[in-house]
């Protein structure tokens, strides 16, 4: 017979609803990087939903924007066209409430989507008390991180940097060049060269700058030093370059993760051939609910999962936990300069001596947020209540 204290359990599970929506836009005056000499000092906004639910929980999610002259409104406004839709509805009821917010018509609703998908699976690991990869399915607990070198200004600033990073336990660096092919080949041959006698897994980013031909030599010469991966050497969309010159190199050709965060096209994608691995943000395709169809897809072609993962603590938290959830992803993107991206934040990711970045034992994401800083930095606030 089963005990009624656990049916009664059960019943109130059941029923655990969103009482209230808060949605926070926070501007943080901290440094400003660029990722390439083509593009301006980008203002990178925190959009932040907090989901108040009929247990007590506070339930939270963040995803980060990047704009060149001001700080973004887009994705704030968004979540506030999307806030009514997960208003009331009960966070045991996740891929319904997800499958109604994929069809409503709410501008950059795959952004909006992301951001409530992510927060009620948060809330829903607090109501457990787990953390929340641990809730998805945990795979491991560790995961290796590369640090993610935003643009800089000269080669002997690419070299301070990598320096650095190493002395901090990173044993992988993906580097934003500057943008300009020639000036691109040269840092990467000097940062093989510099450090020749360092173990150290390279990866390039380019920021979708580069022509057929010029990703072509940029290849070659990351094929002849042996770099990981080659990621955004075009535009996300341009599938037929990307098949070209993944076909032509053994290095590894990834998309960017940001230009098509569509399921459908990432899967056209994967069948051509045009991508080795699957690149997304889970804060953009759909949280974690739309993630694991992106990894799904990746299983049936026998591919990695490589995240982007470049954003606040808690961008970074939410990709993190999917992570640790995956047996086919192999690394952690982290953004740096790291105290930047952790402002506002009491909890943040750090690797240990040998390069690995763990979650902590906090149920859900395990962010705790700094409301008071936080406030001083916000610039649009909505709140919806039952």
């Amino acid at each position: 017979m089963i005990n009624s204290s656990i049916i009664q359990q059960y019943h109130s599970l059941e029923n655990i609803t969103v009482k209230n929506i808060a949605i926070y836009a926070i501007g943080p005056n901290g440094k400003k990087v660029t990722f390439g000499s083509h593009l301006g000092l980008m203002y990178e906004a925190m959009i932040v939903a907090n989901l108040k639910l009929s247990n007590g929980v506070e339930a939270l999610a963040g995803l980060t924007t990047y704009t060149e002259h001001e700080y973004d409104m887009t994705a704030f406004s968004s979540a506030i066209q999307m806030a009514p839709f997960v208003l009331g509805k009960n966070v045991f009821e996740i891929p319904k409430i997800y499958e109604n917010m994929r069809r409503r018509y709410v501008p950059l609703g795959h952004i909006s989507t992301s951001l409530f998908d992510i927060a009620l699976h948060d809330g829903k690991a607090k109501t457990f008390g787990v953390p929340l990869y641990k809730m998805l399915g945990e795979a491991k607990n560790k995961i290796q991180a590369y640090s993610s070198c935003p643009s800089l200004s000269d080669d002997a600033s690419y070299i301070d940097f990598c320096k650095s990073i190493i002395l901090q336990g990173y044993r992988s660096i993906k580097i934003h060049p500057y943008g300009k092919i020639l000036d691109d080949m040269r840092l990467v041959s000097l940062l093989s060269k510099t450090f020749s006698n360092t173990e150290i897994c390279w990866n390039l980013d380019a920021e979708g700058v580069y022509s057929q031909s010029e990703a072509l030599k940029m290849g070659r010469l990351l094929d002849n030093l042996q770099w990981e991966f080659f990621e955004a050497p075009f535009q996300d969309s341009n599938l037929s370059a990307y098949k070209a010159l993944s076909d032509a190199l053994d290095i590894d050709v990834l998309s960017s993760g940001n230009g098509v965060p569509d399921l459908h096209i990432i899967q056209l994608a994967l069948e051509m051939r045009a991508w080795d691995r699957i690149r997304f943000d889970v804060t953009s395709i759909g949280g974690f609910t739309g993630a694991r169809e992106a990894m799904a897809l990746a299983s049936a072609h026998g591919l990695k999962g490589e995240l982007q993962s470049w954003g606040y603590t808690l961008t970074q938290a939410a990709n993190l936990h999917f992570l640790l959830s995956q047996t086919h992803c192999e690394y952690f993107e982290q953004s740096a300069p790291f105290e930047t991206y952790e402002f506002g934040s009491m909890n943040v990711f750090r690797p240990d001596d040998e390069g690995y970045v763990f979650a902590n034992n906090l149920p859900g994401l395990g962010v705790e947020m700094d409301w008071q800083l936080l406030n001083q930095y916000m610039y649009a606030h909505r709140e919806f209540s039952m």
